[in-house]
C-alpha cells in the first residue's frame, strides 16, 4: 500500500464493521486493507469488541496501523498524508477525524485559522472512527482496555488510556476522511447528523509539511447543543473547564449580551458569540493583542478556513434538527458565523464595557468590585470551591491566602451536599473565615429550613429540625457580617458521583439503565452559583439571606428525562421520596439582579463530560 517503508515507518490498516455491512466495508477496504468483523453480532450494539479485535490483529512488520469505521469516505491524499505524518509524529496518536460539535473538531477550526496542519487533542475523548497508532501504542490498548468493555464508550477508553500512557494525540487539519450518514448500529443516531468539522476530498493544503501542528490551544470556543461555549485549559495540569464563552469574555471586559444585540445575528446569537470569541483567541488572550495563539502569523488558507465556517452551525444544532432542516439553513449559518469571525479578529477596546454599575442597596456592599478587586476563597476542598476560585480569576480578581483578614472572604460550607461534610470541621473553618467580624459572603444550604411545603428567607429556622440545619445555623452564626446564600443541590463537574443525579447521568452515559429512587430536587448549577457570588460581593447587603436555587423543583421522572436528553436517551424506572419544601428565590432576582441561567440540558451535558473525561469513574 501507498507509504509501504520510508524512514523506518511501515503503516498497515483495517476496516471494522457489523456483519450487515461487509460489503460496505469491503469497497472501502479497496483489497488493500484488512477487514474485522464484529465477533459477536447478536450481541449488546458496541463498538468495542470488533475495535479491540482490530487493534489486536496488526500485521507484525507494521509499525503503524489505523482504524477506519466502515462509513467512512476517505480523501484522495489519505494514505500519503497519514504515512508523512506517521513519519513526521511517529510517537503520536493521530485522529484522522473529528465530529464537527466536538471539542477536537473546535481545535481543528482553530487549527485552520492559524494555518496548520495538525492540533493537538482536546482533552476529550479520542476520535476513533479514523485513527492512526503506533503499533506498540495499540497493543499497550489493548492489554489495558482488556475486561473494560462493559464500561466507557471505545472512544472514551481510547482517551482514557492515551492519557494514562501518556501519548499526544493530534488531530488533522483538514480532516483526512468524513462520516457517511448512515444508521448508527450502536445506538448513536441520537447524536444527529455526524459530520467532519472540514473535510476536502483534495488537498487544499498540499504544499504544507505535516510538521505544521498547533500545540496547547488555552482556549477552545466551540458551538455545541446551541451554547456558545469554551474548553480552557486548566494551567499546569492536562485538564479541562468548561464554560460560556459570555463567561470567558467577561473575563477579557466584554458585554457578551451586549455585543450579540448590535450584531442583530437574531436567533443565530450563540453562533455569533462562538465565532466571535474563535477570533479573540486566534488574536491573543486580550483584545487588541497581536499576538496570535499558537505563534500563527494571520490567518490560515481561505477556503479551508471558511469550509471550518461552514459546518459551525450545524453541528451546533445537529442534536435537534434534522439533516434536512440544517441543509435549509446552511447558507445563512455560514454567514453568521463569518460575520462572528470577522468582528472577533477585529475586536478592540471598543468591545468594552465598563462594569455594569447598579443602584446602590439599602446599605452598603461588602466590597466595592473593580477591575483588579482581591477576595479569598476558603472552606474545605469540594467542587464548589475550586469552581468559585476558577470564576473569580476569570471574571478578572486577584486571589488572596484566606487568611489575609483585610479582603472580603468567600466562604463555601460543604455542609447540606457534600458527604464528606463534618459539622465540627465545618463550623471551625466558618469561625476561622469570618475571624474578628470580617466581611464576605458565606455559602450555607436551604437543608437549615424545617419540612414545610414552601419556604422563603423570612421562614423561621430556629429551633433547628434536623442535625444537619442545627449545624448550618452554626455555621451560619459564626458570620454575623456575611451575605448568606442559600443553595439548592449544587451540581456540575467535580461535583460527588453520589445521589440521583450522578447516578442518573453516570447511567445515562454507559447505557445502563436501572430504577432509581430519590427526593424531588432543586438543583442550581455551579456556574450560576459563582453569577450569585459575584451579584452578592457586589450587590449584597451585609448579614441579609437570599437562596439561590433554580425556580423549578425536578421529580425524579422529570430529572431522568432532562438526563436522558443531555446525554444519551435511557428508559429508567423512578419513584418519588417526600419532597423537601419548595425555596422561593425571588430576593435574590430583585435585590442582587441574580437569575438562574445555566440550562439543565448544558449543566447535565458538561457534568457527564466530565465524569467520562476528567474522573475516575469506571
Amino acid at each position: 500500500m501507498p507509504g509501504d517503508v520510508n524512514r523506518g515507518v511501515r503503516l498497515s490498516g483495517a476496516v471494522m464493521a457489523h456483519p450487515q455491512r461487509r460489503e460496505a466495508a469491503a469497497r472501502l477496504a479497496g483489497g488493500v486493507l484488512d477487514v474485522v468483523t464484529d465477533p459477536d453480532p447478536g450481541g449488546r450494539p458496541s463498538a468495542f469488541r470488533t475495535s479491540l479485535l482490530a487493534w489486536s490483529s496488526i500485521p507484525g512488520d507494521s509499525t503503524h496501523h489505523f482504524l477506519l469505521h466502515d462509513d467512512m469516505v476517505l480523501s484522495s491524499t489519505f494514505f500519503q498524508r497519514a504515512e508523512r505524518a506517521a513519519r513526521a509524529m511517529p510517537h503520536a496518536a493521530l485522529a484522522l477525524f473529528a465530529f464537527w460539535n466536538s471539542r477536537n473538531g473546535a481545535a481543528v477550526r482553530q487549527g485552520a485559522l492559524a494555518g496548520a496542519r495538525w492540533v493537538a487533542g482536546a482533552g476529550e475523548y479520542t476520535p476513533v472512527a479514523a485513527l492512526l497508532l503506533p503499533k506498540e501504542v495499540a497493543e499497550g490498548y489493548v492489554e489495558w482496555a482488556a475486561g473494560r468493555g462493559d464500561t466507557w464508550p471505545d472512544d472514551v477508553l481510547m482517551g482514557r488510556y492515551l492519557r494514562q500512557a501518556g501519548v499526544p494525540v493530534f488531530v488533522a487539519v483538514p480532516s483526512l476522511a468524513e462520516h457517511e450518514d448512515l444508521a448508527s448500529l450502536v445506538d448513536n443516531d441520537f447524536q444527529g447528523v455526524r459530520r467532519s468539522p472540514c473535510f476536502f476530498t483534495d488537498d487544499p493544503l498540499a504544499g504544507l509539511g505535516e510538521d505544521a501542528v498547533l500545540d496547547d490551544l488555552p482556549v477552545i470556543p466551540f458551538f455545541k447543543r446551541g451554547v456558545a461555549q469554551c474548553a480552557v485549559r486548566v494551567p499546569g495540569s492536562g485538564r479541562w473547564r468548561d464554560l460560556r464563552c459570555e463567561d470567558y469574555l467577561a473575563g477579557l471586559g466584554i458585554d457578551a449580551g451586549a455585543l450579540v444585540a448590535r450584531a442583530g445575528a437574531g436567533a443565530h446569537g450563540a453562533l455569533w458569540l462562538t465565532a466571535y470569541t474563535m477570533g479573540v483567541v486566534h488574536r491573543g488572550r486580550e483584545p487588541g493583542d497581536a499576538q496570535v495563539v499558537g505563534g500563527g502569523r494571520g490567518l490560515g488558507d481561505a477556503r479551508v478556513v471558511d469550509e471550518a465556517l461552514a459546518t459551525m452551525g450545524a453541528g451546533g444544532l445537529c442534536h435537534e434538527l434534522s439533516g434536512r432542516e440544517l441543509g435549509r439553513l446552511s447558507a445563512e449559518l455560514h454567514e453568521v458565523a463569518r460575520s462572528g469571525l470577522e468582528a472577533g479578529l477585529g475586536a478592540g477596546p471598543a468591545d468594552r464595557s465598563p462594569r455594569s454599575v447598579t443602584s446602590p442597596p439599602p446599605i452598603p456592599s461588602i466590597a466595592a468590585l473593580g477591575p483588579s478587586a482581591t477576595v479569598a476563597v476558603s472552606g474545605a476542598e469540594t467542587f464548589v470551591r475550586e469552581h468559585l476560585a476558577h470564576a473569580l480569576t476569570d471574571r478578572g480578581l486577584r486571589l488572596a491566602a484566606a487568611g489575609d483578614s483585610g479582603v472580603p472572604v468567600v466562604h463555601v460550607c460543604a455542609l447540606g451536599w457534600s458527604p464528606d461534610a463534618d459539622p465540627e470541621e465545618e463550623l471551625r473553618l466558618a469561625r476561622a473565615a469570618f475571624a474578628g467580624g470580617r466581611s464576605g459572603v458565606l455559602l450555607s444550604s436551604v437543608h437549615v429550613y424545617p419540612q414545610r411545603k414552601w419556604v422563603d428567607e423570612e421562614t423561621p429556622v430556629s429551633p433547628a429540625a434536623t442535625p444537619v440545619s442545627r449545624a448550618l445555623l452554626q455555621v451560619e452564626a459564626a458570620a454575623p457580617g456575611a451575605v448568606v446564600l442559600r443553595l439548592g443541590e449544587p451540581y456540575g463537574p467535580g461535583m460527588p458521583q453520589l445521589g440521583p443525579v450522578a447516578d442518573l447521568v453516570l447511567r445515562s452515559s454507559l447505557n445502563r439503565p436501572a430504577p432509581v429512587s430519590g427526593r424531588p430536587v432543586q438543583l442550581v448549577h455551579v456556574q450560576d452559583v459563582a453569577g450569585a457570588v459575584l451579584a452578592a460581593l457586589e450587590r449584597g447587603v451585609a448579614g441579609r439571606v437570599y437562596n439561590v436555587a433554580n425556580r423549578k423543583r425536578l421529580r425524579m421522572s422529570e430529572l431522568a428525562e432532562a438526563v436522558s436528553q443531555a446525554v444519551r436517551p435511557m428508559d429508567v424506572e423512578t419513584s418519588d421520596e417526600p419532597p423537601g419544601p419548595l425555596v422561593n428565590v425571588e430576593r435574590a432576582g430583585v435585590e442582587l439582579g441574580w437569575r438562574e441561567s445555566v440550562t439543565p440540558d448544558y449543566g447535565l451535558h458538561t457534568f457527564a463530560q466530565w465524569l467520562a473525561y476528567e474522573s475516575d469513574r469506571s
